[in-house]
């Protein structure tokens, strides 16, 4: 039986290859260049996202917004100052200034097609030309020492919006807010300081080049400020600054207002005041709290509200109408004491962290921008080797 079983192993392959339907194992090599006709794809179009659909609608609004603010400034910037600059006879400065505002909207519409507008080159293209003109004009005056400042205006100006449409691509909301905010400020320090010392009040000329100097130097630092800062700065956080300024110098106008000090101790106490106020700004609230610009307004006119009442009591305590030093003093105390009460009625506004991401060009701030943000009690966690799993650093895009 064994020579039997044998020999019918051996020859089942051979069998079942003279089968008619049987299966023959075979091995091929698929060919990677020969294509293999695919059906048609009857599938319908995918429709587009909403959130698509409302960035196309942002960046309509951002345009027609753009271009009705550049024509506005063309009316009252760009073509007053060209036309001053080329005449000063009547018909031809007309002619000039027809010429540059109605040219001014076929360009901004030009470049709103051209170039994606961001919120962040729409306000520096507001704002830069304002300042540009006033870095211009104080400039020209400065190297010339002559009072027609037409072209120093008309080409300041127009270098503020070329610089804006430029570099604001780069930037933030946030980031172009410091660099304006910077700017008037370095500008309104170096100024005051100069004049602090200037004894005799003539020399016109150098305040001006210092300033304006400062104001390039200053756009360039709260540009930096804001980029590199180690927590999250916004528009409202810089608007929220000012008012802490404002407030600080109040405080400094309460050592100098009884008595009758002179120009140069009454400008620098002020100074000294809104520098301080500013840090103090910084530290307490935009180092700890994001604001909005709404957020920022309330704020503000909260310390105002503050700064009337501490004031009234100190005229309803001394009995006098007289602006002294417990009117400052008192006025900067209710201030503070009404941007407390604002920002404890607004509630925690955590700061978001630092930003180590630019704004596409393409997308607002709070659409794009990257966040990295550190848990401090993760950390304590796993330095204190506590079981389990944390999360100590967090990226969010």
């Amino acid at each position: 039986m064994r020579p039997l079983l044998l020999l019918a192993l051996l020859t089942a392959p051979l069998a079942a290859q003279q089968l008619p339907g049987a299966a023959k194992p075979r091995l091929e090599l698929s060919d990677s260049s020969r294509r293999v006709p695919q059906p048609p794809d009857l599938r319908p179009a995918p429709r587009p996202m909403v959130r698509d659909t409302a960035v196309q609608a942002v960046r309509a609004t951002m345009r027609s917004g753009f271009v009705r603010r550049q024509t506005l400034l063309g009316a009252l910037l760009y073509a007053p100052s060209f036309a001053a600059a080329v005449s000063d006879r009547p018909v031809p400065m007309t002619a000039g200034y027809f010429v540059m505002a109605g040219g001014t909207f076929f360009a901004a519409v030009e470049l709103s097609r051209d170039l994606t507008i961001t919120p962040a080159m729409d306000l520096l293209a507001t704002v830069a030309p304002v300042q540009g003109a006033a870095i211009g004009a104080a400039a020209q005056y400065a190297l010339t020492g002559k009072k027609d400042v037409a072209p120093g205006l008309f080409v300041g100006s127009v270098l503020g919006t070329t610089g804006a449409l430029t570099l604001g691509r780069r930037l933030s909301t946030g980031a172009a807010t410091a660099s304006i905010y910077g700017a008037n400020a370095a500008a309104l320090l170096a100024m005051g300081t100069l004049y602090a010392f200037d004894e005799d009040y003539s020399d016109d000329r150098t305040r001006a080049g210092v300033g304006a100097g400062a104001a390039v130097a200053g756009m360039q630092l709260g540009a930096m400020y804001a980029t590199y800062a180690p927590y999250h700065i916004t528009a409202g956080d810089l608007q929220a600054m000012w008012t802490t300024s404002l407030i600080g110098a109040a405080g400094g106008g309460a050592f100098i207002a009884n008595g009758h000090p002179g120009h140069k101790a009454s400008t620098l106490a002020m100074l000294g005041g809104a520098v301080t106020g500013a840090v103090l700004g910084d530290r307490l609230l935009v180092r700890r709290i994001d604001h909005t610009r709404s957020q920022a307004s309330f704020v503000g006119v909260s310390a105002i509200a503050g700064a009337l009442m501490g004031s009234g009591t100190a005229v309803l305590v001394g009995s006098s109408a007289r602006f002294n030093g417990a009117t400052a003093g008192l006025g900067a105390l209710g201030a503070a004491g009404g941007v407390w009460m604002a920002e404890r009625w607004l509630g925690a506004r955590p700061d978001a962290g630092r930003r180590v991401g630019l704004t596409r060009g393409q997308m607002p701030d709070h659409h794009a921008a990257s966040r990295l943000t550190v848990d401090p009690q993760a950390l304590a966690l796993a330095a204190s080797r506590a079981p389990g799993t944390y999360s100590l650093v967090r990226f969010t895009f």
